[in-house]
């Protein structure tokens, strides 16, 4: 049973470091996966069609993903003023 934890410990670090790397690399494509995600648990569970709890969803995703993937993934998203102010 030892074996079997820390087998699921090790494969959730994993997957986790490889999601970090993932929304660090391709922010965009990570925040349209993930309103994907919502939007399909949506159509399974309509009861989290509900506009209030849709748009808490996505406030806190919204909030979490630059946290997670910190400041640098955000510069690569953010545009550029071209008259440099």
């Amino acid at each position: 049973m030892t074996r079997l934890r820390t087998y699921l410990r090790d494969l959730s670090i994993r997957v986790y470091v490889r999601l970090q790397v993932y929304a660090a690399m391709e922010p965009v494509r990570l925040r349209a996966a993930l309103t994907s995600v919502v939007l399909a648990l949506a159509v399974a569970f309509p009861a989290l069609a509900a506009p209030v709890l849709a748009e808490r969803i996505v406030a806190i995703g919204v909030i979490a993903l630059p946290i997670l993937v910190g400041e640098g993934a955000r510069r690569r998203v953010t545009p550029i003023d071209p008259t440099g102010e």
